[in-house]
């Protein structure tokens, strides 16, 4: 089996921008490197931080942890892929009922960046 990106079912991708994509090359590139399928458990969708909140513009993805052999291994894979310039990755709600990896386009930034 290849390790791959999964996505829950009713996560909607009605907006995915260029960074938002990045983030899923992030997640893909940890499934490869755990050797484990990454599910990705909202994007677009779902409750939010309000309207400016990075998901309603696609610059933002959630995916499982409940299910991953090495939650931090693949926390620095996505890291390592995506670069800390422009991107975030952070365990949310950590030891909760909720605990997901947020990636995002990091506050602040453009991305692709101009110029």
């Amino acid at each position: 089996m290849i390790p791959c990106v999964r996505i829950k079912e009713g996560v909607s991708f009605a907006v995915v921008s260029p960074g938002g994509i990045v983030v899923m090359g992030a997640f893909l590139y940890a499934a490869q490197k755990l050797g484990h399928d990454i599910t990705i458990t909202s994007a677009c969708d779902g409750l939010h931080s309000g309207p400016e909140d990075p998901h309603h513009r696609g610059d933002a993805l959630d995916c499982r942890t409940h299910d991953l052999p090495d939650k931090q291994k693949a926390l620095a894979a996505m890291k390592e892929y995506a670069g800390e310039d422009h991107f975030f990755f952070w365990i949310e709600d950590e030891g909760g009922p909720n605990e997901h990896i947020h990636g995002q386009v990091k506050k602040g930034t453009v991305y692709p960046p101009l110029g």
